[in-house]
């Protein structure tokens, strides 16, 4: 299928009331112990300080497992979403059948195809292409024809992000496309589908997705739950952050690391960038459930083709705090230092829920 498309070129703004800066994803270098890294706005260095490795099912020397299933979103934990997706008109489901169930089931909150999208603005609260390395492309599609593509080039950190915005959160600007703007999300799950290049090198490309809670209209964060790869390993590892002191929100501004709290590094299993599993799209899982106020009782696990990689039940994300829930999440491509030569990448079937996705 061929259809004339728009390629949105979108300017980073960096006022504090806007967007977050040069690159959403320039934090820390994932999975190395205590890397430093080219940030976002205000090229801050990030500290991560390595817990354990762990087995699939296990965490690292503090963490106890939610589950022990191997079936996507097979988790022990119920929804206790407050959230609804009726608020905002046309602004919940994406292409149809391809991809994305049609109608969307009343508990997700978003899906998008890509196969009827013209511009990922106009379904996406931020949408950055990189300038121009990460786009629209009917080369390479889990279901239908279209996905997004991303360009790695030597030399170049930042290669685009989008990310979805839904539920109360302080820092949707302009207008942009923002899900349930008065709901409040205790859990979510989210999918995405990626394929790495055929022959893609045994080397793990940073950034690939997180879900958080913006907490301020500077951008500051609650928690954060990174998926990313292990430094530049070939599996991926779950990075919990909190960034709550008692009942109080410490960070100011996005990715705040002098103010971040690490909380334990989730090594997964399975070798998902490496050249042997390259040239198919895998479906990557993550599940976030915040804790009981007062409670050490959080949630985060992820699954990668229905393994479950890692999970733990004993995460501390926000204190006390229970001014905002999970409020955005994003599917980003930042790659600490550049990649070691011209790769590619794609990203399809994007979802978000409040009940197990799963990647049937």
């Amino acid at each position: 299928m061929h259809r004339t498309r728009v390629a949105a070129v979108v300017t980073s703004l960096s006022f504090w009331a806007g967007c977050r800066g040069s690159d959403d994803a320039g934090d820390g270098a994932a999975g190395t112990g205590s890397g430093t890294a080219t940030e976002g706005p205000g090229s801050t260095a990030a500290t991560s300080p390595a817990s354990s490795s762990s087995t699939t099912g296990t965490t690292g020397t503090t963490g106890t497992a939610t589950a022990a299933s191997s079936t996507s979103g097979a988790s022990t934990a119920a929804s206790t979403s407050s959230g609804s997706t009726s608020d905002t008109a046309g602004a919940t489901t994406g292409g149809g059948a391809a991809g994305c169930p049609d109608p969307l089931p009343a508990d997700w909150i978003f899906c998008e195809d890509f196969e009827d999208l013209v511009d990922p603005a106009d379904r996406f609260f931020e949408y950055n292409d990189g300038g121009g390395r990460f786009v629209l492309a009917d080369d390479a599609a889990y279901s239908g024809d279209w996905s997004m593509r991303a360009t790695f080039e030597p030399g170049v950190e930042g290669t685009g992000w989008m990310s979805v915005a839904f539920g109360v959160n302080p820092a949707v600007y302009g207008g942009k496309p923002h899900i349930d703007p008065n709901g409040t999300y205790e859990e979510i799950w989210w999918r995405l589908r990626l394929r790495m290049e055929p022959g893609w090198p045994d080397v793990g490309p940073a950034k690939v997705t997180r879900a958080t809670s913006i907490a301020k209209d500077d951008w500051g964060q609650a928690m954060i739950a990174h998926l990313w790869s292990a430094g530049s390993d070939v599996t991926l590892l779950g990075d919990p952050a909190s960034c709550v002191q008692g009942g109080v929100v410490v960070c100011n501004g996005y990715n705040d690391f002098a103010n971040l709290s690490w909380l334990g590094q989730m090594n997964g299993t399975s070798p998902l960038f490496s050249s042997a599993w390259s040239g198919t799209f895998h479906c990557i899982e993550g599940h976030v459930r915040l804790n009981t106020p007062g409670a050490s009782d959080g949630v985060f696990e992820f699954w990668i083709d229905g393994n479950l990689e890692n999970a733990r039940n004993d995460l501390d994300w926000r204190g006390t705090y229970e001014g905002h829930g999970i409020n955005l999440v994003s599917f980003e491509n930042y790659w600490n230092g550049g990649p070691p030569a011209t790769l590619q990448r794609w990203i399809d079937d994007v979802a978000i829920a409040t009940v197990p996705i799963g990647c049937d």
